[in-house]
C-alpha cells in the first residue's frame, strides 16, 4: 500500500497509514454482507479508491468545513481526512447500513475530524454552512447544486470528480448556472500506470442563493 502512495505522490506518516490500513480491514470485513464495493483486489482498491481520492487533496486546496455527499463507504471522505486531519469533514450518506459502517468506520480508524450525516442531503435538511463540497460519481452537477442551497454561500467551492467524458455536462452547468457559478479548474489525470483517465471540475459559487429550493433537487 505504502508503494503504491508514494507512486502517485502520496506521502503519509506512520499514523495515518494506521488509519488507512484500519478503514482498509473494516471495509473489507463488512463488505460481504453491506454490499459497500465491488472493488475487492486489494491493488485496485488502493488505486481506484484510497488514490484516487487523496490525489484531489494534492491538485486542490480543499477548504474546511467540507460536505461529502453520497460518500457511501466513505469515499472520497475518510481518505481525504486521513491525508490532511486539519480538515473538517461531514459525511453525508442516507442508507441506514452504511451510515452505521461509517459510524464505526470513523471510530476504528479514530478520526475525530470527521462527522457523519444520516440522511439526505436537500436544502431544508442540511443548513450547517460549508466552504467546501466534494462528490465521486454521485449524480449530476446540477443536482449537487440545487440540494446544496441550504449550506453554501458565496465563495464555496464545489470538487467534481468525474470521468473524462464530463464536456457536455459542464457546458450544460456554465450555460445554466453561469450567473451563480464559475469555473475555477477543470484537470484531467490518471491513475497511476492504469488506463483510468479522470477530471476534476472545481467551481465556486459566485453569490449567495436567492432562496431555498427543497424539492428541486429531488427528482
Amino acid at each position: 500500500m505504502v508503494e503504491l502512495l508514494e507512486d502517485a505522490g502520496i506521502l503519509l506518516t506512520t499514523d495515518q497509514i494506521d488509519r488507512l490500513w484500519a478503514y482498509h480491514n473494516l471495509l473489507r470485513k463488512r463488505n460481504h454482507d453491506r454490499d459497500l464495493t465491488r472493488i475487492i483486489a486489494f491493488r485496485s482498491m488502493v488505486i481506484k479508491h484510497y488514490i484516487d481520492c487523496m490525489l484531489v487533496g494534492t491538485m486542490a486546496t480543499l477548504p474546511s468545513p467540507l460536505l461529502d455527499i453520497g460518500t457511501g463507504a466513505g469515499f472520497p471522505g475518510i481518505p481525504l481526512a486521513i491525508r490532511d486531519p486539519r480538515l473538517e469533514l461531514t459525511l453525508a450518506e442516507p442508507r441506514p447500513r452504511r451510515v452505521e459502517f461509517l459510524e464505526e468506520a470513523r471510530a476504528t480508524a479514530k478520526l475525530t475530524n470527521v462527522q457523519v450525516f444520516g440522511h439526505r442531503v436537500v436544502s431544508s435538511s442540511f443548513t450547517r454552512p460549508m466552504k467546501g463540497v466534494v462528490t465521486r460519481a454521485l449524480e449530476t452537477m446540477d443536482k449537487t447544486l440545487l440540494r446544496t442551497s441550504g449550506c453554501t454561500v458565496a465563495g464555496t467551492r464545489f470538487f467534481f470528480m468525474k470521468g473524462p467524458s464530463v464536456d457536455p455536462e459542464l457546458a450544460m452547468i456554465l450555460d445554466r448556472f453561469g450567473d451563480e457559478f464559475r469555473l475555477v479548474e477543470d484537470r484531467s489525470y490518471r491513475l497511476l500506470d492504469t488506463e483510468h483517465e479522470r477530471r476534476l471540475i472545481v467551481l465556486e459559487r459566485t453569490r449567495d442563493p436567492a432562496g431555498s429550493t427543497p424539492d428541486s433537487a429531488d427528482a
